[in-house]
């Protein structure tokens, strides 16, 4: 099945499709207009790939119910449902279309924002989430990439609720463990355990982390692990001390030394002086200060790849001398994937001591330390936020049904699904999708001529599994 082509009618001619706005690992978000008002709309439905597995009715029922969570809410600063409908056998979200690009990609434009306008979408973003809350369920995907801004006043909207699930405070739940690294808190990488607001407190406290710093947080549970969180403030020396705070105390590990609530958590970016009655209904307009800071000289700029990768490598308890990993994070960090994909694939030979032969075999793959996988998976999860990397290639294979032995069927599964053929044809290296628009797992592919056998990816995958300790 194939995604919807510009001009294609829909329930009976009232929506005309135009152009794709979004595709992600689950849903595509097409731009259309209404008929006969003209009216720009958007349509979220799921995407091709979804609807030809076969689970494909349990995925259903889940979009279902995030639409219908989604045509109850009725706020400025939360996406608007205007129909919730069935095209043959595919649901689809009619919503409001909003002529603007969303936080993440606004951030990286502009660069890092002053704190008083990071603080202005955080509140409208705040506002959002407690008037969610209200309505029982917990939105648990809040990040800077679902976050729209409106093109006539830069307004901030929350978007895609496909996350979102019920919860009464404080009570031991179940809920799907699926997260956005970096912005998930700690509780959201087990299956069963207590939920509350407190949860989208830390989402909503590591985005504002991130359009401050440009800087991805350490992710939760390498932070479990003993490793401490950057202040945002030694990204920016600019950020006030107040807003510092507010930030690593949204962050904190354990939910019960958070802020229990949105409105407990943004009382703390306000001076005493100013602070308004607390409310757990509605969060007022509230004034965006910082305190004053001296003027200083000093760049803003984000902390160069050496610092971060000196950062992460203690945690990941490998030999520093052995890898030079600035490069390839500095080519994530510039979104240059080709070149990424390239550099993964000449540290993995120098691992091997096979850069001469520039290929290798199964007995080469089987050297790979599991120190040197951890560390290139968390790179390309960490600058692509989850689309690419060794671990979402895993999880792909697993759900197709891959296993220990390599099965030639599975192999074009595989490649279909992440994109690496096209029209039952595999496609060759320079055709591939360099881009962060590509499927989810196109990356990193190396080339492909590197492996010297066809069962490469079964061995892969099996390796993945043994070495990362990645909730599924």
């Amino acid at each position: 099945m194939s995604h919807w082509q510009p001009g294609k009618s829909i329930q009976d001619g009232k929506y005309i499709i135009e152009s794709v706005l979004g595709y992600g690992g689950s849903g595509i978000t097409y731009k259309a207009k209404e008929q006969p008002s003209g009216k720009q709309i958007a349509i979220k439905t799921l995407n091709a790939l979804m609807q030809e597995r076969r689970d494909f009715a349990k995925h259903q029922e889940r979009f279902i119910q995030e639409a219908f969570r989604l045509a109850k809410c009725n706020h400025n600063n939360v996406i608007r449902v205007d129909n919730i409908c069935q095209e043959g056998n595919i649901w689809c979200i009619v919503m409001e279309y909003i002529a603007g690009g969303n936080l993440r990609q606004y951030v990286n434009y502009k660069g890092i924002l002053s704190e008083q306008e990071s603080l202005h979408y955080t509140f409208q973003v705040g506002r959002a989430l407690s008037y969610v809350h209200q309505q029982g369920f917990l939105h648990r995907d809040v990040k800077p990439a679902n976050v729209m801004l409106r093109k006539n006043n830069l307004e901030a909207v929350l978007i895609d609720f496909g996350l979102a699930r019920e919860f009464v405070q404080d009570e031991v739940q179940d809920h799907t463990n699926s997260r956005t690294e970096s912005f998930a808190p700690i509780e959201q990488y087990e299956r069963s355990a207590k939920r509350g607001a407190y949860t989208d407190v830390y989402a909503l406290a590591a985005t504002l982390y991130y359009i401050t710093t440009l800087q991805l947080p350490f992710p939760a549970q390498f932070r479990q692990q003993g490793v401490n969180l950057i202040p945002p403030k030694q990204h920016n020396p600019n950020l006030s001390q107040r807003s510092n705070t507010a930030i690593l105390k949204g962050m904190e590990l354990l939910p019960e030394n958070r802020p229990q609530s949105i409105p407990e958590w943004l009382e703390l970016f306000i001076p005493k002086k100013s602070v308004q009655a607390k409310t757990t209904t509605a969060i007022n307009p509230l004034p965006v200060t910082s305190e004053p800071e001296p003027k200083q000289n000093i760049s803003t700029s984000a902390v160069s790849p050496e610092e971060a990768t000196r950062a992460i490598l203690p945690l990941l308890n490998t030999d520093a001398n052995l890898i030079d990993y600035s490069p390839l994070t500095k080519l994530l960090t510039n979104g240059n994937w080709k070149e990424a994909d390239q550099e993964t694939a000449k540290i993995l030979l120098k691992l091997v001591n096979r850069e001469k032969q520039g290929w290798l075999d199964k007995q080469d793959l089987e050297k790979l330390a599991c120190q040197e996988l951890m560390n290139l998976d968390l790179l390309w999860r960490q600058h692509s936020e989850e689309n690419f990397g060794f671990s979402v290639q895993r999880n792909i294979y697993r759900e197709i049904g891959g296993g220990k032995i390599h099965q030639a069927q599975t192999w074009r599964t595989f490649g279909d699904q992440v994109g690496w053929r096209k029209r039952g044809a595999w496609l060759p290296y320079k055709d591939l999708n360099f881009s962060i628009s590509a499927p989810t797992g196109h990356l990193p592919m190396l080339g492909m001529h590197f492996w010297g056998f066809t069962g490469w990816l079964a061995l892969l995958m099996n390796l993945v599994d043994d070495c990362l300790s990645i909730p599924m």
